[in-house]
């Protein structure tokens, strides 16, 4: 029961059968109706957070189930390199570069392997030249074989 006129209001809240009565200035009754129009708010703001935390959730529930195929790494090989290898013929030099392509390993293993006398030794043409004969790696390539 409210009466805006007047200086006090009657609050009736029902419990049980009995009635229990407020009486309640008009400041008091203002501050009142401020904190359960914030607390409301505050209600409807958690309400309002706690639907878009579940609805994340179901989003990330139903991507993890969703059983997505993994892409497969695609291996990139220059065409213009192992063309101009391949027109090459078995007696020309070729170069470290070509070697690894030709053996399918890094310069580095192909340095130890040579170092462990498991690979041809390179022909020294210069202070910073070194090759190998084509045919002599493809020899090597075919006795792994």
């Amino acid at each position: 029961m409210f009466d805006l006129q007047s200086k006090s209001t009657i609050l009736v809240f029902r419990k049980r059968p009995q009635h229990k009565v407020i009486v309640m200035k008009k400041k008091e009754k203002q501050y009142l109706l401020y904190y359960l129009d914030q607390l409301s708010l505050r209600i409807k703001s958690n309400i309002s957070e706690m639907q878009q935390a579940l609805s994340h959730i179901s989003d990330i529930s139903k991507n993890i189930s969703e059983e997505t195929p993994t892409p497969k790494p695609t291996i990139v090989f220059d065409p213009l390199s192992t063309d101009k290898l391949a027109e090459k013929p078995p007696e020309c030099l070729i170069r470290i570069k070509e070697v690894c392509l030709l053996v399918g390993v890094c310069r580095s293993t192909l340095y130890r392997m040579i170092h462990d006398d498991e690979f041809p030794q390179p022909l020294d043409l210069g202070p910073r030249f070194k090759a190998w004969k084509k045919q002599t790696v493809l020899d090597w390539i075919q006795d792994l074989n």
